[in-house]
């Protein structure tokens, strides 16, 4: 009677057993299934994130080419460049970006910007004779001045762009940078982009950071570009037509003049405005066109965002290139007004 006893309690605790087992088996399985249904909805997701973002880079491109259309058609109407082209406009229309089903599901934001309204540093010397431009340099300078950065700091940048190893008075060269850590070079040609500013040595400002704080004015002001370029009086900034060597008052009739009518051609720059009075050193560094232009781009796809940051080139006939493109968000440029601020 015990050994029946025994046995049936055996079979019991195999029972047990055996239901644990199973129970466990079961657990494992739902973990494991619960597991790979997680790893199969964030790959959907990644992959759907991959293909929004592939899609915003098409836009991107896109809102590239509608610019070079409206650059090209721009050209083609008048020979001036001013804030009253469509282009020019601080708040064009997003363009809505819709599914098959018609639903919006993204838009396209887009700025353009006259980069000629700017100074192109790259004006202060002179490639072809390899050596600085004098005119050109005390403009620069006083652009430092207007924006509060030392006027040394001009001797850094033409020690940057000159060829050769001779350093200016309150300027450097590569075994200047050299002794820095990390050490680097300097780049002995022309500027690619404005943001080299931020590598060349400026007196009494050593970290990155204060630099950065001192030069963001300047940098509102400013542009690298590839060719020499005039100032386009039309878009120009009061703190860049006083750089170019205007008085005040010079500066002030022609913002009050733009403010209701483009300033045509550079005969009625010169003569065209009375009592401008400018001076013939004035007027070589003035113009009244330009040919380079900044795209700034936003593209709203999804969960995806992408920022686009293109410079274009509108050639003598027209035809628009892109010769930069950069995916990075940046400081937009401050409203070029038609008030004078000085």
């Amino acid at each position: 009677m015990r050994s029946v006893r025994a046995i049936g309690s055996q079979h019991k605790q195999q029972r047990g057993i055996a239901m644990i087992t199973a129970l466990m088996i079961v657990a494992i399985a739902v973990t494991i299934t619960a597991s790979i249904f997680v790893q199969q909805r964030y790959s959907i997701r990644l992959t759907n994130n991959f293909q929004d973002l592939e899609q915003a880079y098409q836009y991107a491109y896109a809102a590239e080419e509608l610019s070079g259309v409206w650059l090209k058609r721009d050209a083609k109407e008048n020979k001036h460049d001013s804030l009253f082209d469509f282009w020019a406009s601080d708040d064009l229309p997003p363009f809505e970006i819709d599914d098959d089903n018609g639903n919006a599901i993204g838009e396209v934001r887009m700025t353009i910007e006259d980069m000629q309204g700017r100074f192109n540093i790259n004006n202060i010397f002179d490639e072809k004779k390899k050596e600085p431009r004098p005119a050109l340099v005390k403009a620069f300078q006083l652009l430092l001045q207007e924006t509060e950065v030392p006027t040394s700091f001009s001797d850094s940048v033409m020690d940057w762009i000159d060829p050769d190893d001779e350093i200016y008075l309150n300027g450097a060269e590569s075994t200047y940078y050299l002794a820095l850590d990390p050490p680097y070079r300097t780049g002995n040609k022309l500027l690619v982009d404005s943001s080299e500013l931020l590598a060349m040595k400026m007196e009494g400002v050593e970290n990155k950071d204060d630099k950065a704080e001192k030069l963001q004015e300047l940098f509102f002001h400013t542009a690298a570009l590839p060719t020499p370029t005039a100032i386009n009086v039309n878009t120009a900034s009061s703190e860049v037509m006083l750089a170019a060597g205007m008085l005040p008052r010079q500066v002030e009739m022609l913002m009050n003049y733009r403010q209701s009518n483009p300033i045509p051609d550079k005969a009625t720059l010169n003569t065209g405005i009375s009592g401008l009075g400018l001076s013939a050193d004035i007027q070589t560094l003035l113009g009244v066109e330009s040919n380079y232009f900044r795209l700034y781009g936003q593209v709203r796809l999804g969960k995806s965002r992408l920022f686009l940051n293109s410079l274009l080139f509108r050639s003598p006939k027209g035809e628009v290139h892109v010769i930069m493109r950069q995916f990075s968000r940046v400081a937009r440029p401050k409203p070029t007004t038609t008030a004078f601020s000085g």
